[in-house]
């Protein structure tokens, strides 16, 4: 009778260990995976360096008017959006900074040059006048990115764009929190109408 009682005394012993064990096997397990998914976020892409507007005139056309980019997920205005022309009417979105000197610069990766187009605009009977986000009530953030364009005639209309989206390479990012990657647009001249 001792006998059988050490037995089972011993078996609950090792089930009580046995138990521990699994336990901490599983606690093990689920901390690796958590620091496993957690490693798993988005690649830090390099970051391309700002240059003066000068230096993206060459590549891009003439600055002619500056608006923010818009902000879907966040609070208040974003980045500094500069709007170059392009001899062939292509019209560029590019990121513009203020450094701490007060300098203007600007950001466009390498790839953007060769991006597809984002969207189109009206053909070159149409004048951009100017750029603006729609506004989308009390601080939820900014609407869509658009362009009030002149036609011929002197009438004015709004025109939303899309941005183009570079999912490769380097990027230019925020000044401000949360940083993140900033947008483009590429926007192409529509054939006149026959």
């Amino acid at each position: 009778m001792k006998r059988l009682l050490e037995h089972r005394q011993h078996r609950l012993r090792m089930g009580v260990l046995l138990g521990s064990a699994k336990k901490l096997i599983l606690a093990v397990c689920l901390a690796f995976c958590v620091l496993w998914l957690g490693s798993c976020s988005a690649e830090k892409r390099p970051e391309v360096p700002r240059v003066s507007v000068a230096e993206i005139e060459k590549t891009y056309g003439r600055l002619f008017a500056v608006a923010n980019e818009p902000t879907p997920d966040q609070h208040g205005t974003g980045d500094r959006m500069g709007l170059f022309r392009a001899d062939d009417g292509t019209i560029w979105g590019i990121p513009l900074a203020i450094d701490e000197s007060g300098n203007v610069l600007a950001c466009a990766p390498p790839a953007l040059r060769d991006a597809p187009p984002s969207d189109t605009i009206p053909d070159g009977s149409f004048e951009v006048v100017g750029a603006a986000n729609e506004p989308t009530g009390w601080r939820g953030g900014t609407g869509t990115f658009g362009l009030l364009l002149r036609d011929e005639r002197g009438q004015l209309s709004w025109r939303p764009v899309k941005a183009v989206e570079l999912k490769t390479g380097p990027v230019c990012s925020s000044q401000s929190q949360p940083v993140q990657p900033l947008i483009y647009y590429r926007l192409v001249r529509q054939p006149p109408a026959k």
